[in-house]
């Protein structure tokens, strides 16, 4: 029988253990401010229903890991990605679209939206060329750079660049992303962690105070998280070991056409003793 590791508390990374951690408004609403840091205040908020039916008959339908709306009719689409997509921006433009056709009334409407915000919170590095932790993004003008429109808002979570260890957690949102980065590696909690919100988020998140259904599905989640990581590490060794192999052969065949071995090791990126064991020096 597959067995998982399991830490003291829930890995907020996992999908069973996001959407139960953040079913709590008071986490959810003091998650959402850290991450806002000043440029929007949120009082209070209600959840909206997270799956998303087509227009028509056959569409093609979406699930959000959460819907909300705040005291002011501003609309929230909270996701959490843990594996690396392709086409990840796409993918969440196009939850963008789904958000804003539901604003759509039908009969005489004259096209006023609220704003909307796609908050992405994901474990890869989805920007190589950015350190930052938290990015911003709206509709530009280009040329003076000035916001075109505050309806439309892309904040974006990396947690592979937070880096920061406990001494040095300072604001609310340095132990927010501490938290989604780190809980399920902590054997207890932090003095630097603490006050009503966190001592609440700890009580939450330990595995120990789980009914025994929601013990066995957030078990069951990360065993299908673990197989699939297995799965895709396995086939990346794979890709790896036949690229070498191709790069093996294309060596040989520069030696055969009497190529140095300089040129063969600067062509190839190959080491002059991978040549060796080769045979090829």
């Amino acid at each position: 029988m597959k067995t998982v590791e399991l830490g003291r508390y829930l890995d907020l990374k996992n999908d069973f253990a996001f959407k139960f951690i953040f079913a709590n408004k008071v986490l959810l609403i003091s998650f959402l401010n850290a991450i806002f840091r000043g440029r929007k205040t949120i009082v209070d908020i209600d959840y909206l229903n997270v799956e998303q039916l087509g227009r028509r008959k056959g569409d093609r339908k979406a699930f959000f890991d959460l819907y909300c709306v705040d005291e002011t009719g501003e609309q929230f689409v909270i996701e959490m990605q843990v594996g690396k997509q392709k086409h990840f921006m796409d993918r969440t433009l196009s939850y963008a679209a789904r958000a804003i056709l539901e604003q759509a009334k039908k009969g005489n409407w004259d096209f006023e939206l609220k704003p909307l915000y796609i908050i992405s919170i994901v474990n890869f590095d989805l920007r190589p060329d950015d350190d930052r932790c938290i990015s911003y993004h709206s509709l530009m003008d280009e040329d003076k750079l000035t916001k075109s429109s505050d309806k439309l808002q892309f904040i974006t979570v990396e947690l592979k660049k937070f880096k920061k260890p406990v001494s040095e957690l300072v604001s609310d949102t340095d132990k927010w992303l501490y938290c989604l980065r780190h809980l399920a590696e902590l054997p207890e909690q932090p003095t630097a962690i603490q006050g009503e919100v966190f001592d609440e988020l700890f009580e939450l998140a330990e595995f120990e105070n789980l009914k025994e259904e929601d013990m066995r599905t957030y078990t069951k989640n990360l065993l299908q998280y673990n197989d699939v990581r297995s799965e895709v590490e396995c086939a990346r060794e794979e890709a790896l070991q036949e690229g070498r192999q191709h790069i093996f052969r294309i060596a040989k065949k520069l030696k055969e056409k009497g190529l140095s071995l300089e040129f063969i090791v600067m062509a190839t990126e190959l080491t002059p003793e991978e040549l060796r064991e080769m045979g090829l020096d």
